[in-house]
Order: structure tokens, then C-alpha cells, then sequence
């Protein structure tokens, strides 16, 4: 996964399948009708809300600024822009470029920026949880206590990996605040801080996890209840 966040500035013109991330999601409000918007749709409309975009900046940003908390296959987005432009929520125009291959700029419609914020004044959903280290610490008893703590150590290093690169995103792009797009900059980073949070907590998690595992004794036996309500407790921190 790439890890990155912010915006650049702005560049000037001339005037399948379905996956978890195309999941479709009801728009709320009269305005919106029975529109539905997918989760890769909401995703391609708020990008092209701060600026028109070609497919290729399309790309960029969205694995700069999305993917690492709104994963979407790469190979979906030309086929959904084509989509959204068929219903109307989008719009594109060809933009000719001397001494460089002309460019299709898709911009957002006003029928897309309505979809989009009836979408954005809508409930805000629960995270859909697929967690891949909670399952393995869940199933721990199957694996020696060596191999379960050497599996847990590799996971809390990498997500503290994470956290750091993060951090680094936040003061590299911190500067744009005071650049021509400082209202979208200040919600991005405002993002970028929950991202740090939630990463920080599975470290700290997986490391209230990993000193359970070492009271629980080298035999991967539970010595008494409250030794196993201590490593419950721990799988609900890291949650």
C-alpha cells in the first residue's frame, strides 16, 4: 500500500465487478432521489470537487491521498469515470496541448456535486472491520506463543512504520495551509490525524497483546481466568 497525503497545485486547462469498495450506498435527502452512489463513486466525485483532474492526476492523488484509508482497485477508475459521465454526474473536455499528447480533464457536474453532498449530509456508517491481526491473535492458540509474539512483533513494526510515514506526510504537506487550496489542505490533515490515531492504537494494542503473551507463560497454558480476562482485554484495546 502507498503511503502518502496532501494536495499539489493547480494545473491550468483550456477552458465488472463489483468490489467492496464499489459497494453501492443509498444517497440521503429528497434532492437525490433513488441515486445511488458506489463507494468508489463517492471517492471519484470528492476528488474531482477540489479541482478537475485528468485520469492519470486521478490516479496520483487518489493513491496519495485516499488509499490508505479507502482502498480501491486501480483498475476500476477508467471504467467508472466512463460511468459517471454516462449518468451525468460528471463531465470531461479535451484540453490541446502543444509539444505533448492532448488531455481528457473530467470535471465534476452539477448533478454530481449534489449527489455528492446529499452522500456527505447522510449518517456516517461504522467501519466495516476485516481485521487481519485481531482473527490471527483470535485463532492464537493454534500456534506456539514463540510463532504467535514473533507474528504480533512483525505486525507492530510495520504499523509503527506507518504512523511514522504519516507523520511525515502531515509536515511535508502541513505547508500547503497557506497555499490556494488551505480549506481542502485543513480537512486532509484533519483526516491524516485520525489515520495517525487509529495506527498509533494498533501499535499500543498489539503491545498490550504482546505483554499478555509474555505472563501467559512459555507451556500456552491459560494459568487462571484472570490471566485470560488480561488477554481479552487486550484484543478488545486493539480494537
Amino acid at each position: 500500500m502507498r503511503h502518502g497525503f496532501g494536495h499539489t497545485s493547480q494545473v491550468s486547462s483550456s477552458s465488472d465487478r463489483e468490489s467492496p469498495a464499489d459497494r453501492p450506498a443509498r444517497v440521503a435527502g429528497p434532492a437525490a432521489g433513488a441515486l445511488q452512489l458506489s463507494e468508489l463513486e463517492v471517492a471519484l466525485l470528492a476528488l474531482l470537487s477540489i479541482r478537475p483532474m485528468t485520469g492519470y492526476e486521478i490516479l496520483r492523488h487518489h493513491a496519495r491521498a485516499l488509499e490508505p484509508w479507502w482502498e480501491t482497485p486501480r483498475t476500476q477508475i477508467y471504467p467508472k469515470l466512463r460511468e459517471l459521465q454516462r449518468r451525468g454526474l460528471i463531465e470531461h473536455e479535451y484540453v490541446v496541448q502543444q509539444s505533448k499528447p492532448n488531455k481528457r480533464l473530467y470535471s465534476i457536474g452539477p448533478s454530481g456535486s449534489q449527489a455528492l453532498a446529499s452522500w456527505l449530509g447522510s449518517s456516517i456508517n461504522v467501519p466495516e472491520m476485516r481485521h487481519h491481526m485481531m482473527m490471527r491473535l483470535f485463532l492464537g492458540n493454534f500456534l506456539p506463543i514463540e510463532e504467535t509474539s514473533r507474528l504480533l512483533t512483525d505486525y507492530r513494526d510495520r504499523m509503527a512504520a506507518r504512523a511514522e510515514s504519516f507523520r511525515q506526510a502531515k509536515e511535508r504537506f502541513s505547508r500547503s495551509l497557506s497555499g490556494p487550496y488551505r480549506a481542502t489542505v485543513f480537512f486532509e490533515l484533519l483526516s491524516l490525524d485520525h489515520l495517525i490515531a487509529m495506527t498509533d492504537l494498533e501499535v499500543t494494542g498489539t503491545d498490550k497483546a504482546l505483554a499478555a503473551l509474555r505472563r501467559l507463560g512459555s507451556d500456552g497454558a491459560l494459568a487462571s481466568a484472570e490471566q485470560a480476562s488480561e488477554l481479552l482485554d487486550a484484543i478488545r484495546d486493539v480494537s
